[in-house]
């Protein structure tokens, strides 16, 4: 078309159909005359029918655009975000069991010191009363003993009349079945 000269063709239409032309050209910043060739070749290339306002064909595209779009996310949430919750859920169960077990193990630590500690004051009363046993017990062989030389001494100054060395070990033997008592 460089060399030849094009002729204008012209159409007409009622003065309604002319404003709203106008109307429609300055809303998108074109001509009445490059509208017209845009819509033509809009037309031409969709093969779509310009009558048909609802167009069923744009509205299958949409659907199948929409119906793409959601198998998409469905095989998204299939592949990603129900292993990753999958395992986020376990993850969780793991923690709330060591949580539980070292809960139990602190209670458990817990029981055992007190425990212990009820073992340590059992242990000291029964130290404090084996102390105060051995003190009985040195203070009854004391005794004893100081009841046995008392007799022996007395019974020298009554004059039994048995020789020293005999005395002495006799008085030896009872102090020593004393001490074992």
């Amino acid at each position: 078309m460089e060399g030849k000269i094009e002729k204008n063709r012209s159409v007409k239409f009622s003065l309604q159909v002319d404003t709203k032309l106008d109307n429609l050209a300055r809303k998108l910043g074109r001509t009445k005359r490059a509208l017209v060739i845009q819509m033509i070749d809009y037309f031409f290339s969709t093969k779509k029918d310009p009558a048909d306002i609802n167009d069923h064909a744009l509205r299958n595209q949409l659907s199948q655009g929409i119906n793409r779009i959601l198998s998409f996310i469905k095989q998204q949430e299939k592949d990603l975000l129900v292993p990753n919750f999958n395992l986020s859920s376990e993850v969780m169960k793991l923690l709330h069991n060591q949580v539980c077990e070292s809960a139990q193990h602190s209670q458990a630590l817990h029981d055992l010191s007190i425990l212990l500690k009820g073992m340590n004051r059992t242990l000291d009363s029964l130290n404090r009363q084996l102390d105060s046993e051995k003190i009985k017990k040195s203070v009854l062989i004391t005794n004893a003993v100081n009841l046995v030389s008392s007799f022996l001494k007395e019974r020298d100054a009554i004059g039994w009349s048995l020789n020293s060395a005999k005395k002495d070990e006799l008085y030896k033997k009872l102090i020593s079945d004393i001490y074992k008592l």
